[in-house]
């Protein structure tokens, strides 16, 4: 099939190569004053395409094939019927990113702060085994990007502090696939009444298991109320992290999910 440059090109030849062609045949036109004339325009017609016109249609493509990745995204997809405002300020961002030149993917993956925001705000109505399962699946993301260094991991458990990174490029996809999924369910299950919390039995829990994180890491463990300070050990605030969440998640499921609540609330003291 011919592009349409292509054919805007052969008609702009044809054209010009007939009025030049009249224009010799009436000795108003020199040989080289005719070639200027058939191959200038060409020139011109061809350095707006390519110069322009051709680069603004590839990223008019780029920006409708992020757009509608977004939209089928599970997570993103649930967003859009659940908060379309919230999904239009996404929608947005995504577009001043690939506008300033982002890659698609990256582009994306900044948008996840909205979402862990939106998690953040349903992790009391989120069923027990929802809210379980999703940090199951953020815990085994902190242990992929422990194996990565130390600096990898504490970006991404502290993207305040130095700026988050690319999971996109830095995750098995799978284990990407599994969380968004995982964030999906707990989204579509999380719109009604909040889920009881037992306080004073989850702070005694609490205790317990930080109690034994004290053990294991003494005063060190305060560095985890810290992270932007000078001076912390980067990997031992991802080491004690893990061991936190892993501690917490050892609990039987109700209990897990008790501390979990308190831990993501801040209502632990």
């Amino acid at each position: 099939m011919i592009s349409h440059a292509i054919l805007a090109s052969l008609f702009s030849a044809l054209v010009w190569l007939v009025v030049t062609g009249m224009l010799r045949k009436r000795k108003k036109l020199s040989t080289a004053a005719a070639l200027l004339l058939f191959v200038l325009p060409l020139l011109a017609g061809n350095l707006y395409y390519f110069g322009w016109m051709r680069p603004e249609q590839q990223q008019l493509a780029k920006i409708d094939a992020a757009a509608a990745q977004l939209a089928t995204l599970p997570v993103w997809r649930t967003v859009r019927e659940q908060q379309p405002d919230l999904y239009q300020q996404a929608y947005d961002e995504l577009l001043s990113h690939l506008r300033a030149g982002m890659p698609p993917q990256q582009a994306i993956d900044r948008l996840r702060p909205m979402v862990a925001d939106l998690l953040n705000q349903r992790i009391n109505a989120a069923r027990d085994e929802d809210l379980i399962d999703y940090m199951q699946v953020s815990l085994e993301q902190m242990k992929q990007m422990r194996k990565l260094g130390a600096g990898q991991c504490f970006r991404f458990l502290f993207p305040q502090v130095k700026g988050g990174v690319s999971v996109s490029e830095l995750l098995p996809k799978a284990l990407i696939d599994r969380e968004l999924q995982s964030m999906d369910v707990l989204l579509k299950h999380s719109r009604g009444v909040e889920q009881p919390v037992d306080l004073k039995q989850g702070r005694v829990q609490l205790q317990a298991v930080v109690g034994g994180l004290y053990q294991r890491w003494g005063s060190d463990l305060q560095t985890l109320n810290t992270p932007a300070e000078s001076g912390v050990s980067e990997s031992k605030l991802c080491d004690m992290t893990i061991d936190l969440y892993q501690s917490v998640l050892a609990l039987t499921g109700k209990d897990s999910a008790n501390v979990l609540r308190i831990i993501i609330s801040g209502t632990g003291n």
